[in-house]
């Protein structure tokens, strides 16, 4: 990298624009407020209670409750109308509660008692941490006893949607927590004090960068990796160095790494993005004549080619993405997996509404406003898939693959197309064949047979992956040390944790791997010393600043059948190996005596 690559990247206008946004000033990321739960849940208990000093009143505790009956998947709650009658009710003597100790020597995070009205809200936040066993069935079964004649509402608040393991708590994420918030900032302006408006501003921002990604930062991040791909790729390995070592290099690189620091960072882990290139890729392998069809970096969308008879009906919104009014696009969900959406856009009126009834006739529901004159856009299909590798092309291309030719959606194309050309829909699920894809006999077995010793192990969905190449599950003391060492620098996996059991299928054989990403170099240094003290054998490179990847354990199993009972063993005999065993117990130690007491 010569002196005038950076020069180059320095005056490049898209760079400045989006180092502007990066690096805003914020004093919650001073304190790194983002990566610590109980900060989160001492802000929102400020937030929720009526009598602090925000001058909010109840509106912030109203908000939420109301979003807990937006939420679909809150519906069959049991509870579900009493969430709804407390909002007949001032909330403006509702009392919050932090860190409420159990029988059991549990802590619930929020409790937002309120006399009057006899009810309760108990919400259990989780950032990065993971449930325990029985948690919160503890913690309902101890309020429930404490207050026996209270309405309680149990709250699950997690970033993605998780599903509780108890049916009775309600779902919430920090999605939701970012509309409230900015939501509040626009009706609440003139009323709140300039302090308390800068301090939620500055919070909700937080959420927003962290935890829900800018689309337009994103594609900035991607156009200028493209261009200046290299010296991207070479600033970022020596910003990893940056204050971890007592010296000064004297010179213009170390001063621009110094001042574009984040900014660095910031294209480095979102301008790799290679969606649209998995896409492209998509399209050649599944296609053997002409698509129309969109590479777009986050958002990559096509027309299938049996629908192209619904250019028949007008669009009323000419730019609506492919010019079309049906459209199919894939993303990355905030819980890292593939999704793809069909969707039905700004048609002509008449048309729109005949090709909803249509689809009712085959059993696809829809909210009854999506048939009023004024409804402009209604999906109709969401599918979604895991993904272990999202810097891996050829799995993100398989994912694609599998999506799109799955039973469902290959049924749903041929109905639509039968709809737009006037021809009566099948209603049996298709048959379709796939050769070198996930319904490849033993990788079939394979994947099944993980789930269920998956849910042996009580470890739920959202902390394994299952793939077309890898198998993948991290354990509730992975997520304790990402709490406190945060996240890799660089995109790892689906968790970007510091550690992750992952599997390899091989036609003859399992190969289990527990291994340490590249969380921040003084970290991981750390880290890995208190691996060695502990006897735990790596690489001599591991304890370097320059080192990423560490395997710490990996053990392969020879099969010659691949039947479910004999998977079962074989993954059992993986984890349950004496020194796989043992290197946990170690680690837990580790965690005990040095990480869970740093800052």
């Amino acid at each position: 990298m010569e002196i005038r690559d950076l020069f180059d990247l320095e005056n490049d206008t898209t760079f400045q624009q989006l180092n502007q946004k990066v690096n805003s000033f914020n004093p919650l990321k001073i304190l790194k407020l983002e990566n610590y739960e109980i900060r989160h849940s001492n802000i929102l208990a400020w937030l929720l209670n009526p009598k602090e000093n925000h001058s909010l009143g109840d509106y912030f505790l109203r908000k939420i409750i109301e979003h807990l009956l937006l939420i679909d998947e809150n519906s069959n709650n049991s509870q579900y109308n009493s969430v709804g009658d407390l909002l007949n009710h001032s909330l403006i003597d509702s009392h919050v509660y932090r860190e409420v100790k159990t029988n059991n020597n549990r802590f619930i995070d929020l409790l937002i008692v309120n006399q009057q009205l006899k009810s309760i809200l108990l919400i259990e936040n989780k950032l990065y941490s993971t449930e325990s066993i029985n948690q919160l069935d503890d913690y309902l079964d101890f309020i429930q006893k404490s207050f026996k004649d209270f309405t309680i509402i149990p709250i699950y608040l997690t970033l993605d949607g998780e599903e509780p393991s108890n049916q009775n708590y309600f779902i919430l994420t920090y999605e939701r927590i970012e509309l409230i918030l900015q939501t509040l900032l626009m009706v609440n302006q003139d009323q709140l004090n300039d302090s308390v408006y800068k301090f939620i501003e500055d919070y909700n921002q937080i959420l927003k960068e962290k935890f829900y990604s800018n689309q337009e930062q994103i594609i900035q991040a991607i156009e200028i990796y493209r261009k200046h791909k290299l010296t991207i790729e070479a600033l970022f390995e020596g910003t990893s160095m940056l204050n971890k070592q007592l010296q000064f290099k004297a010179g213009y690189q170390f001063e621009f790494m110094m001042k574009y620091k984040d900014t660095i960072n910031y294209i480095f882990n979102h301008g790799q993005n290679i969606l649209s290139y998995s896409f492209e890729q998509f399209i050649q392998q599944q296609f053997d004549k002409e698509v129309l069809f969109n590479a777009h970096p986050t958002i990559p969308n096509l027309l299938p080619p049996e629908w192209q008879s619904v250019s028949r009906i007008q669009l009323r919104e000419p730019n609506y993405w492919l010019g079309k009014g049906l459209i199919v696009w894939f993303e990355q969900t905030n819980d890292s997996r593939l999704r793809l959406i069909a969707e039905i856009g700004p048609m002509e009126y008449n048309g729109r509404l005949l090709l909803l009834e249509q689809l009712e006739k085959i059993g696809i529901s829809f909210k009854q406003n999506s048939k009023l004159e004024k409804a402009r856009y209604t999906r109709f299909f969401s599918q979604k898939i895991d993904v272990n590798k999202w810097d891996d092309m050829g799995e993100l291309t398989q994912a694609m693959i599998d999506l799109y030719n799955s039973s469902e959606f290959t049924l749903l194309r041929e109905q639509v197309a039968a709809i737009l050309n006037n021809e009566n829909p099948v209603k049996e699920k298709a048959t379709i064949t796939m050769e070198n894809s996930l319904l490849n006999e033993t990788k079939v077995q394979v994947q099944t047979a993980f789930k269920k010793w998956m849910a042996s192990k009580n470890i739920p969905e959202n902390h394994y992956r299952v793939s077309s190449r890898h198998l993948s599950f991290k354990i509730p003391l992975f997520d304790l040390f990402k709490e406190k060492l945060g996240e890799t620098r660089e995109k790892w996996w689906w968790d970007n944790g510091p550690f992750l059991f992952w599997m390899s299928i091989n036609p003859d054989s399992l190969f289990l791997t527990l291994e340490i990403g590249p969380i921040e170099a003084d970290k991981r240094v750390m880290l890995m010393e208190n691996i060695k003290e502990k006897g735990i054998n790596f690489s001599k490179k591991g304890i370097t600043l320059e080192a990423k990847f560490n395997r710490i354990f990996s053990k392969t199993i020879l099969m010659e059948e691949f039947e479910e009972s004999m998977l079962l063993n074989a993954f059992d005999e993986l984890f349950d190996n004496k020194e796989l065993q043992m290197i946990l117990e170690k680690l837990q130690l580790i965690y005990d005596e040095t990480v869970s007491k740093s800052e």
